[in-house]
């Protein structure tokens, strides 16, 4: 029997306003460049999920952004082990600029739903756009 090793990982639902309209920013993946998704990753040893989820949105698409709070738990299985990403909603007045192999782009929420790959990063995103109404 196989076991399975349980990776936790952390990223962020960054949005910008621009001229009052929350945007959301989009990120492809490395691997599959096709992939639309939310800025995420590793977190280093010491360091809080919150502060991981902040440090990815820097690398991974330029931006310096500001901790909301948390926008939820997405668990997807990859080879022989469960990736278990915390999402935290991050507001920003950045621009970005992609990490060298992705594309970077910012979307409004209906476009945001239509570009994201996953149906559970879609459902993150309905989750936590109550906060970003505010």
């Amino acid at each position: 029997m196989v076991k399975v090793r349980i990776i936790e990982q952390a990223g962020a639902i960054v949005v910008r306003r621009r001229q009052g309209v929350p945007h959301v920013l989009l990120i492809t993946a490395k691997r599959n460049s096709d992939h639309w998704l939310f800025p995420k990753g590793h977190v280093d040893d010491g360091e809080t999920r919150e502060e991981a989820a902040l440090r990815e949105a820097e690398e991974e698409a330029g931006v310096r952004a500001q901790l909301v709070g948390p926008a939820g738990i997405h668990t997807f299985d990859f080879g022989h082990e469960t990736i278990r990403v915390h999402y935290f909603l991050a507001t920003t007045d950045d621009k970005g600029r992609p990490e060298k192999g992705r594309q970077l782009a910012w979307f409004s929420y209906d476009e945001a739903l239509a570009q994201l790959t996953f149906p559970d990063t879609r459902a993150l995103l309905k989750e936590a756009w109550p906060a970003v109404r505010r």
